[in-house]
């Protein structure tokens, strides 16, 4: 799993664990109404106690978030004069230098999406298909509905004589606009 994947996982589970200590206090407050539960003290004790418990939470989740984003900012900067180095080196067709630089953008925990396009062009212009196969279908994974890159992909299986699979792209190509 992506770092990213695991943080969306956590803010889930906090996410969660608001709502249920927000549905467990309004329930208590509610039940100390009704004098079912007569034993906490004063009802608005209760919502007080449940509202703040919440607020640390929120704040603790999203101080986090904070610090992660501000951490992010550097590496996404240099990401970016990467890439644009990258896109003037295939913009200038040298495609294996511009390759060398779209490739360091990519590895488990990122998925540099302009990166994996201009580096599957790349590999088109150098012969080199199943690169450019591997390249677009992990493009795709992100970014499902590019035409363009289906049929790029089918032009990879045709040179690859994988006709089957070249059919089923241009047929993904042909349902999108």
């Amino acid at each position: 799993m992506s770092k990213q994947k695991k943080q969306d996982s956590g803010y889930l589970k906090a996410a969660k664990i608001v709502i249920v200590i927000f549905i467990v206090g309004m329930t208590i407050a509610i039940l100390q109404i009704a004098e079912i539960i007569t034993f906490l003290g004063p009802v608005s004790a209760t919502i007080g106690f449940t509202i703040l418990l919440d607020t640390l939470i929120i704040c603790c989740v999203a101080s986090s978030s904070v610090g992660t984003l501000s951490s992010k900012l550097g590496t996404y900067e240099a990401e970016e004069r990467l890439f644009r180095e990258g896109k003037e080196l295939y913009d200038l067709e040298e495609w294996e230098d511009a390759l060398e630089l779209f490739n360091r953008l990519l590895d488990p925990d990122i998925d540099h999406r302009r990166a994996l396009y201009y580096g599957a062009r790349c590999y088109e212009e150098l012969g080199r298909w199943e690169d450019m196969k591997r390249f677009c279908l992990r493009y795709l994974d992100l970014v499902p509905k590019d035409k363009e890159v289906w049929e790029m992909l089918a032009r990879a299986h045709k040179h690859l004589f994988e006709y089957e699979e070249a059919e089923h792209a241009m047929q993904k190509a042909s349902e999108l606009k």
